[in-house]
C-alpha cells in the first residue's frame, strides 16, 4: 500500500494546486506531522489544503477536529500567513519539495523521508519549522538560511545526451538504474520498461543505443501522458493512487476521479479513517479486557458467597438436627470450664484425646479468648460458644448465612452490570468495524445561490432567505425580493431581513416559520432570550426611503403601513441533513420545517455552549449518522451566539 507521494505525483498535484492562486488564507491548524490551511477564493468558496510532512499535499474534504490548544508552530504560521494570499506554488527540481509563496513568505513542504514544513522570509531565512534538525550539509534552525537538498535529475527535462551519460555506465539492472538516476521510483521505472518491452533485469551497461532510445521515448510518453487520476484496488482494498493510468496495473479494479486532489483525498482519507477506527477499537478492546478481568473476579466472589451462605445455613440446621446432643454438650462443657478454668480445661481435653476419650476427640479446637470450642458433627466442624444457648449458637450461623446472601445479591448485581458493560462495548466495537462502510461525506460542491444567505426550506416547501450582515441584508431585499414574496422581520435591534419567496402563496404555517426564523437568527439568540416578537409585511411596504431628516445606512430599510404581528415566538431551531434539488445539504430552521424534510435532526435553543463547541457536537452527531460536515459550514448556518442541544431525534 502506498504511504507517500512520489516526485511524479507531486508534479501533477502542483499543477492542479496552481488554481489556488489568489485564494485568501483564513485559518491554519497544526496536528502532529500535518498542517491544514483553510482558504477562501472568490467565486469558488472555501477549500482546505492539507500538508503532511514526508507524505502528501492536496485539497481535502475529510474534516478533522482541530486541537483544543493551538501549538507554537500553529501560532507562528497564523501570525505570518493568516489573511495573506496564495500567490504561487511550485515543485523544486522534480524533487519531493513544494514551495508555497504567500506575500513575502514561503512555506516549504519537504515530502521526503521523515519530512518537514518550514517557513522562510523573503531572504530565505528560516522563521520556524515543524521540527528543527541538523544535517551534514544544512541545518533547519531559526535565523539560519534555508538550504535545499542537493538537486536531483528530472526525467521530464533531461536531455538525450545526459540520459545516456547517466544510464549507460551503470553496472546494475536497468530498472534500478532508471529508478535511482532519473528520480522516478520503482513503479514508473517498471512502467517504462513494460511499455518498451525490455527485460527489467537486463544490465544498464549492456543495453544497445536502440534500446536506450526506446526507453527514453517511453519515459517521455509516460511523463507526458494525459492526466487520469485513479485509485487502484486489489481484492477491494486500495493499493495505489496515481495521476495517470498505468499499464502496470492493467486488469486491476480502478476508480477514476476528476482531479488528482480528489483521488489523493479519497485514498489517504480512507487510510486516516481506518487508522482512527483501529485506534478507537484498540481502546475499546483494552477496556473490554479490563472488564473481563473484573468479571472473573466477580465470578469467584459469587462462588465464595454461595459457599459461605450454604455452609453457614447447613451448620445452623445441623445444630438443630442434633439439638439434644449439642444442648447437653454445651451444658457439660460449660460446667467443666466453670470448675477447671479455660487453661486447665484445654489441658484436660488434650490429655483426653491422647487417652482415647470420645468427647475429647470430638473437640478439634479450644478457644479461651472467644470462650468457644470447635467440634465435629457429621463430618463438619462447628464452632460452639459455651456462654451462649443452643439457639444463640445456631442463630450466629443463620446470621452469617444472611450476610453472605446479601453480599451474594450485591455481587450478582455487580456481575450483571459488568456483563452489560462488556456487551455494550462489544456492540460499540461491532459498530466501529462497520462504520467505514456506512460513512458518507458531503462532497465539496458548488454552493446554491441562496447559501450565501441564511436560509431554510419551510415545511410546505417554500424557500426563505435572510441576511447575515449589512451587505447581505441589502442584497436580500433589493436583489432577491419581488412582488410575490413576503417580508419578515423581528422586533429586535440588528435582526436580519427575511424574505419568504413566493410567500403570498404560502399558508399561515409557513409565514409563522419564517417569522420564527427571523427572531431566532437575530441578536435575541445571543442575548439568551427565549421568545421575541416578529411581523410580516408585503414587499411594497419595504423601502429605502427614510423619514424626513433621517438617513438609512447600508442594510437598513423602512417598513410603512400595516404590520402583521406574531407575539412571543419561541427561539428554537433544528438542524439536519435535507435533500434539496438532488443534493444533501445541512439545514438550520424551525423544528417543524426541518422535521418535514428529514427523520433525524437536532433541536437547539439559546444556551451557554460556545457556538464553536456546539458546532463540534453537532458535527459528531452527524458523523455518527454517516455524514461528514465541514465545521465552517455548520458555523455559517447556526444562529448567532451560544446555544445548547435540547433533543436529538433519530
Amino acid at each position: 500500500m502506498k504511504e507517500e507521494m512520489s516526485s511524479v505525483d507531486i508534479k501533477y498535484i502542483v499543477e492542479e494546486l496552481k488554481s489556488l492562486k489568489g485564494a485568501r488564507i483564513d485559518k491554519i491548524y497544526h496536528d502532529g506531522s500535518e498542517i491544514r490551511i483553510k482558504l477562501h477564493k472568490a467565486g469558488e468558496g472555501r477549500k482546505e489544503l492539507i500538508i503532511e510532512a514526508g507524505k502528501r499535499i492536496h485539497l481535502t474534504s475529510y474534516i478533522k477536529e482541530a486541537p483544543k490548544m493551538p501549538s507554537s508552530f500553529t501560532m507562528l504560521l497564523r501570525k505570518h500567513l493568516s489573511g495573506g494570499f496564495f500567490d504561487n506554488i511550485e515543485q523544486h527540481d522534480f524533487d519531493r519539495i513544494v514551495k508555497i509563496k504567500v506575500g513575502n513568505y514561503t512555506l516549504i513542504a519537504e515530502l521526503f523521508r521523515r519530512g518537514n514544513i518550514v517557513l522562510v522570509d523573503e531572504n530565505n531565512i528560516i522563521i520556524g519549522a515543524l521540527s528543527y534538525e541538523e544535517f551534514k550539509d544544512r541545518a533547519i534552525k531559526p535565523k539560519h538560511e534555508y538550504k535545499l537538498p542537493p538537486a536531483r535529475e528530472s526525467p521530464i527535462e533531461v536531455s538525450w545526451e545526459r540520459f545516456v551519460e547517466l544510464i549507460k555506465g551503470e553496472d546494475v539492472e536497468i530498472v534500478r538504474a532508471l529508478a535511482r538516476k532519473m528520480n522516478m521510483g520503482g513503479l514508473y521505472a517498471e512502467e517504462i520498461l513494460l511499455r518498451a518491452e525490455i527485460d527489467k533485469k537486463k544490465k544498464a551497461n549492456e543495453l544497445s543505443e536502440e534500446e536506450l532510445k526506446l526507453i527514453f521515448e517511453k519515459m517521455r510518453e509516460v511523463f507526458n501522458a494525459p492526466k487520469k487520476p485513479n485509485i487502484v484496488y486489489k481484492d477491494s482494498t486500495p493499493i495505489d493512487v496515481l495521476p495517470i493510468e498505468l499499464k502496470w496495473y492493467e486488469g486491476y479494479e480502478k476508480k477514476f476521479f476528476e482531479t488528482f486532489s480528489e483521488a489523493l483525498d479519497e485514498y489517504f482519507g480512507k487510510i486516516l479513517i481506518e487508522s482512527a477506527k483501529i485506534e478507537r477499537t484498540k481502546k475499546l478492546q483494552d477496556k473490554k479486557r479490563g472488564l473481563e478481568v473484573t468479571l472473573r473476579k466477580q465470578e469467584e466472589m459469587i462462588k465464595g458467597f454461595e459457599r459461605q451462605m450454604q455452609e453457614n445455613q447447613e451448620i445452623g440446621d445441623l445444630i438443630y438436627a442434633n439439638f439434644t446432643f449439642v444442648e447437653n454438650l454445651l451444658k457439660e462443657l460449660s460446667k467443666a470450664v466453670e470448675k477447671l478454668g479455660w487453661e486447665e480445661f484445654k489441658k484436660r481435653i488434650e490429655e483426653g484425646r491422647k487417652s482415647g476419650n470420645k468427647v475429647a476427640q470430638m473437640i478439634k479446637d479450644v478457644d479461651p479468648k472467644e470462650k468457644a470450642v470447635t467440634v465435629e458433627l457429621e463430618g463438619k466442624k462447628v464452632k460452639l460458644y459455651l456462654n451462649k444457648s443452643i439457639g444463640e449458637n445456631a442463630e450466629i450461623y443463620y446470621e452469617e448465612a444472611k450476610k453472605a446472601k446479601h453480599k451474594l445479591e450485591g455481587a450478582r448485581k455487580a456481575y450483571e452490570d459488568t456483563l452489560k458493560k462488556i456487551q455494550e462495548i462489544e456492540k460499540l466495537i461491532e459498530e466501529e468495524m462497520k462504520k467505514e462502510l456506512k460513512v458518507k461525506k458531503l462532497e465539496r460542491r458548488k454552493k446554491k445561490w441562496f447559501e450565501k444567505f441564511r436560509w431554510f426550506i419551510s415545511s410546505e416547501g417554500f424557500l426563505i432567505i435572510g441576511g447575515k450582515d449589512a451587505t447581505t441584508n441589502e442584497m436580500v431585499v433589493k436583489k432577491h425580493m419581488n412582488e410575490n414574496d413576503l417580508y419578515c422581520h423581528a422586533d429586535v435591534h440588528g435582526a436580519p431581513h427575511v424574505v419568504l419567496k413566493d410567500g403570498q402563496k404560502a399558508s399561515e404555517k409557513t409565514i409563522f416559520e419564517a417569522c420564527q426564523f427571523a427572531v431566532s437568527m437575530s441578536k435575541a439568540w445571543s442575548e439568551g432570550v427565549y421568545s421575541a416578537d416578529a411581523y410580516w409585511a408585503y414587499p411594497n411596504q419595504v423601502t429605502k426611503k427614510a423619514p424626513s431628516g433621517e438617513y438609512l445606512g447600508k442594510g437598513a430599510f423602512m417598513v410603512y403601513g400595516k404590520r402583521n404581528w406574531y407575539h412571543g415566538i419561541p427561539l428554537k431551531l433544528a438542524i439536519g441533513i435535507v435533500e434539496y434539488e438532488g443534493e444533501k445539504l445541512p439545514m438550520c430552521g424551525p423544528v417543524d420545517a426541518v422535521r418535514a424534510h428529514t427523520d433525524r435532526y437536532i433541536i437547539i435553543r439559546p444556551g451557554r455552549t460556545k457556538k464553536s463547541e456546539l458546532a463540534k457536537k453537532i458535527a459528531k452527531i452527524f458523523e455518527k449518522w454517516g455524514y461528514k460536515v465541514d465545521l465552517d459550514e455548520l458555523m455559517q448556518i447556526l444562529p448567532p451566539g451560544n446555544g445548547e442541544i435540547v433533543e436529538v431525534v433519530e
